[in-house]
This record gives structure tokens, C-alpha cells and sequence, in this order.
């Protein structure tokens, strides 16, 4: 979620509680005061913080149920997973890392219960007290959301938000003994759970960015319970290791996104519309000023999906043809050949070709590979002379499959459609060139397969349910690219787990 749209959360979370603040401003004065003629006085300081309390209340309702959508009924109880989901997905900016961000906002958002709580009596001012209470009101959330579907129950997001209270807690006690000039001797400690949180996130920096290669999104964080599952290895497994090229491909800023949408869009003849950018944390996403055309490119790598908005413009210029000739004229029948109908789109009813075509728009059928690859340049895409071509389901496809020349490694696919028009639409260019840089020894297949008898590979209990029998039908090594744009090479098992085909990817360098 970008920061943004949390910040328009709060926003409309803070307007909800200073209305319930002033409601009960109105309810204590004309109700109480003035109908029921109380005569109890609550003193300004109190009224103040029974206010902000009902406004950070409200805060958190809002940002723990009113943004959740329904379906969930699932609990993840591995604690700290999240933080090594967080590490298996980290880049050079961890601002970036939308898995850690939400780490830091649960541990924030409840920083002021424990600020707020120790206000409301002496006795509170006891961290024995005031934690305690802080994880009981957040197991009673993440309960609450089990038993609505509202979210998962995650024992990660328990220890984040006592986290919170913890350091909400200390950061009063510190403002407290230093008003108040008694116990100073104790604010060292009061400032520990501080050095503890920084001192996890700036780990992850650090560590991250001292590390030789990247981390892979596919990699295990916690260890599955094999105990009770049958495994069964239906193929030959080499006990030999090997020794496996490195490749690297530059991971984009947003300033060179941006730079391959600009060329793109100059191409066709608009610009970009830097209005619309929408940066999220793996993905740029553009729009032209012309309203119709739209870029998706991804920083690792540069791959892209680009969509030029033809269809829209194909019909409009049918429509135009159809009164140009009859149904029996034989430009009709030149139009009708070597071209295939695509997805139906909402119109309004017409005769003519149009009609017989059912509304759809046009797409081109047998054009050769000369002339995709000449439609592609004109929109900046180079594709490879050796790369293989086909069309299958409508769309043209040029793939590399792990193409080497030199030190020089191309991989990936390209596929578009063609239009009538002799344009290119529906671009999702998945052609990554990387370099070689360096050579590491890999673990054997066998090796590869005792971390499967180990739990050590990716499968989401919590999700799915717990394995009960695992069937290895097939082994290859395979390229996968790393969070800091390495190629390296892992092993993908095809299985059957609890019956249901899936893979499960391993790292293969060995550690």
C-alpha cells in the first residue's frame, strides 16, 4: 500500500474521531450538564485526553477493519516470518519494501496506547501492567479478525503492536521523570526498546547491502514440520555439485522507467502524462497525454506490458469503413481475410461489417516474422535475430531461451498482437540481457532435495493447509533473478503436494 493512500486513510480516520470528539463535548455539556443537570465536573486536561483517546481509537478500528476486505480466515503463528519475508524481498531502498513498511506501521500505530494509557491513573504507570493490557488488546483484534474474515491472524503483527505499546509506554515515562526531575537514573532503560527497533531495521540495511548477492523472493521463511509427511522422489538425483555462471542485470531507478516510457510514447507520437505516475514498490506505471496508451514497467530487469489503446480507435475506423462499401463488395471479403476477431468490448449495435463481426476488434492472422519484428522496432523494441518465433492464441511470440553469446545472456519472451491498422497493442516484453560476472559452486540435486525433507522451501500453511504428502515427479536447474538484479541459478522441483501439481524452487549456490 503506498504511503499515500494510508495518509488518506488517517485522514478520514482523524475527520471520524474529531466528530466523535465534539459529539462528546455536546453530549457532556447540553445532555449531562444542561438536561440531566449533572453536577460532576470533568476537568479540561481529562476531557482532553478522553478526546484524543476516542480519536486514536477510532484510528485504529479504521486502519485494522474498516481497510480489510473479506475472505480471509487463515493464521500464520511462525513468529518473525513476516521479517524474513520482509529480508527475502529487500532492496536498496527500504522504503520500498512494502512487507517491512507494514512491519513499522504496526509497531507505530500502537505507540500511542501505550503513551495514552499510564495518563489515565497512577497505577498504570507500571510497564507490568501497561504491556500486558497492550497484548491483550491485540490478540483481541487479530481474533476478531480471524472470526470475521477480516484478516489473517498473524502472531508477527501481536509482537509488532506490543512492540508499540512498549515504546509508547517508555517514551511517556521518559517525558515523565524528566517534567517531573525524578528517576532519571531509569530513562537509559526507557530508551532500550528504541535502540532495539532502529537497531532491527538498520540491521537489515546493513546486512543487506555487505551481502554479495541479493536475497530470492522464493526462499523459505520458516522451517515446515515434515514429521507427518510422506515424501516421495520418483526421479534419479546427481549427488555431484557444479560450478554455474553468475549474470547481472541493472535494477531500473524510477528515472530510467521513466526514461523507457518517454521513448516508447515519443515513438507513437504523445508524451507522458507525469500527472497520472503512479511509483509503486516493484512496478512505474505511466499514461500518456493522449488518454490511450499506458506503460507497466517493472525496475528489476525493465520488463514492461504496453497497450496502445487500438482497439478502441480499430472499431471507430470500421465503423467509418462500413459506409464506405456494401456487404457484397469485395474489399469486404479482402478485409474479412487473414485477420481474427479478439474480446468483445461494449458498443452500440450496427449494420454492416461491424455487425457481422459482432463488435469485436480486428487482429491479424499469419503476418510474418519480419514484419512483427519490423511493427516492434518502430516502437523501440529490438528483438533478437535468433530468437524464436510463433503465433499461438492470437498473439506473436519471439522467445530466447537462455540465449548466450560471450558473456552476454538473453532470456525471456516477447509477445504483442497485431491489428489491422498495422500497429502493435498488448506488448508484455519480458526480454531480459544480462552480463556475466562471476562463477559459484551450486549444491548437488540431492542436496537440493534433503532441504525439501527439511522444510526449508516456501509453502504457505496458513494458506493451504499442512502437507501431508509430497511426489517429486521432475528436477531441473533453472535462472531466477535476485532482489539486487543477480541471475543465479536454483532448482525447480515439480511435485504434487497433497495432491495438487505445484513446484518448489530451491537456491542452489552454495552457502
Amino acid at each position: 500500500m503506498q504511503m499515500s493512500v494510508i495518509l488518506s486513510y488517517l485522514k478520514d480516520y482523524i475527520i471520524l474521531g474529531i466528530f466523535l470528539i465534539i459529539l462528546l463535548l455536546l453530549g457532556y455539556e447540553i445532555i449531562y450538564k444542561k438536561i440531566m443537570k449533572g453536577t460532576k465536573t470533568i476537568n479540561k486536561k481529562r476531557m482532553l485526553l478522553y478526546g484524543v483517546t476516542i480519536g486514536y481509537l477510532v484510528i485504529v478500528f479504521g486502519a485494522t477493519f474498516l481497510t480489510r476486505e473479506n475472505g480471509y480466515k487463515e493464521m500464520n503463528l511462525h513468529l518473525f516470518s513476516s521479517y524474513k519475508e520482509a529480508w527475502n524481498n529487500m532492496s536498496d531502498s527500504l522504503s520500498k519494501n512494502i512487507l517491512l513498511r507494514n512491519s513499522i506501521l504496526n509497531i507505530l500505530l500502537f505507540i500511542p496506547f501505550g503513551f495514552l494509557l499510564p495518563m489515565y491513573s497512577e497505577k498504570l504507570k507500571k510497564i507490568y501492567k501497561v504491556v500486558p493490557i497492550g497484548l491483550a488488546v491485540t490478540l483481541l483484534i487479530e481474533i476478531i479478525q480471524y472470526i470475521t474474515n477480516m484478516g489473517i491472524f498473524e502472531i508477527d503483527d501481536v509482537f509488532n503492536n506490543t512492540l508499540g505499546v512498549l515504546i509508547g509506554y517508555c517514551t511517556f515515562m521518559i517525558f515523565n521523570n524528566l517534567i517531573n526531575k525524578e528517576n532519571r537514573k531509569y530513562i537509559f532503560a526507557y530508551v532500550l526498546p528504541f535502540i532495539f527497533a532502529i537497531g532491527i531495521f538498520i540491521s537489515f540495511n546493513v546486512i543487506y547491502q555487505k551481502q554479495e548477492l541479493g536475497n530470492l523472493p522464493l526462499d523459505y521463511t520458516y522451517k515446515i514440520n515434515m514429521k507427518n509427511t510422506d515424501v516421495i522422489c520418483n526421479v534419479g538425483l546427481s549427488k555431484e555439485r557444479s560450478i554455474q555462471n553468475i549474470y547481472y542485470t541493472k535494477i531500473l531507478t524510477e528515472k530510467e522507467t521513466m526514461e523507457i516510457a518517454k521513448t516508447i510514447f515519443e515513438k507513437n507520437g504523445t508524451s507522458i502524462d507525469e500527472k497520472r505516475n503512479n511509483l509503486y514498490e516493484n512496478t512505474a506505471i505511466y499514461y500518456s497525454k493522449d488518454n490511450q496508451k499506458n506503460i507497466w514497467i517493472e525496475y528489476k530487469g525493465g520488463t514492461y506490458r504496453y497497450s496502445s489503446g487500438s482497439r478502441g480507435r480499430l472499431l471507430q475506423d470500421l465503423y467509418k469503413y462500413e459506409n464506405s462499401v456494401t456487404e457484397e463488395n469485395e474489399e469486404t471479403k479482402k478485409l474479412s481475410d487473414g485477420i481474427q476477431t479478439e474480446e468483445k468490448i461494449e458498443a452500440e449495435p450496427s449494420n454492416g461489417i461491424a455487425q457481422e463481426l459482432n463488435d469485436t476488434v480486428i487482429k491479424i492472422q499469419g503476418a510474418s516474422k519480419e514484419e512483427i519484428r519490423e511493427a516492434l522496432k518502430n516502437i523501440g523494441i529490438e528483438v533478437p535475430e535468433e530468437a524464436e518465433f510463433k503465433e499461438e492464441d492470437g498473439a506473436y511470440i519471439y522467445t530466447a531461451d537462455m540465449m548466450v553469446k560471450e558473456n552476454i545472456l538473453i532470456d525471456g519472451n516477447i509477445r504483442c498482437s497485431y491489428y489491422i491498422d498495422k500497429t502493435i497493442d498488448d506488448v508484455k516484453n519480458n526480454l531480459v540481457t544480462y552480463e556475466k560476472v562471476k562463477e559459484k559452486e551450486i549444491i548437488s540435486e540431492e542436496e537440493a532435495y534433503n532441504k525439501i525433507l527439511e522444510g526449508k522451501f516456501k509453502y504457505p500453511e496458513h494458506m493451504q493447509g499442512k502437507i501431508k504428502n509430497i511426489t517429486i515427479e521432475s528436477v531441473s536447474l533453472e535462472y531466477m533473478i535476485d532482489t539486487k538484479g543477480y541471475y543465479v541459478p536454483v532448482y525447480e522441483f515439480k511435485a504434487k503436494i497433497n495432491g495438487t501439481e505445484s513446484s518448489i524452487v530451491i537456491k542452489a549456490i552454495k552457502e
